[in-house]
C-alpha cells in the first residue's frame, strides 16, 4: 500500500544528507570554537584561577550547543546556500560547488 507524499515530513534517512549535516556541524563548530577561543584568551587572563575552569567549560560548551542548534536550523530550512558550498569543500576541496 502506498501513501501519498506529504511535504511536511522529512524524507527517509539519506546517508548523503546526513554526511552533509555532519560537515555543516564541523564547519559551525570550527567557526564558533575559533570565536570562543579568541574571547577566552582575552577574558581568561583577567580572572582569578578559581573561575578559570568555569570559564573554560563555558567557552567550550556554548560553541558546541550553538553549532548543534545552527546546524539543525540550517538543515531544516532545506535551502542550499554558500555555507553548504563551504561545508562540501571539506570533503571535496577541488570540485566545483553544488548548483
Amino acid at each position: 500500500m502506498t501513501h501519498p507524499s506529504n511535504s511536511h515530513h522529512a524524507p527517509p534517512h539519506n546517508p548523503r544528507r546526513f554526511r552533509h549535516a555532519i560537515r555543516l556541524f564541523i564547519l559551525n563548530a570550527i567557526l564558533y570554537g575559533a570565536c570562543s577561543a579568541f574571547a577566552g584568551v582575552i577574558v581568561g587572563d583577567s580572572l582569578r584561577d578559581t573561575n578559570q575552569m568555569k570559564l573554560l567549560l563555558a567557552f567550550g560548551a556554548v560553541p558546541l550547543v550553538l553549532a548543534v542548534v545552527s546546524t539543525i536550523v540550517h538543515v531544516k530550512a532545506n535551502r542550499w546556500t554558500n555555507v553548504d558550498d563551504i561545508a562540501e569543500r571539506f570533503a571535496h576541496p577541488h570540485q566545483t560547488p553544488h548548483e
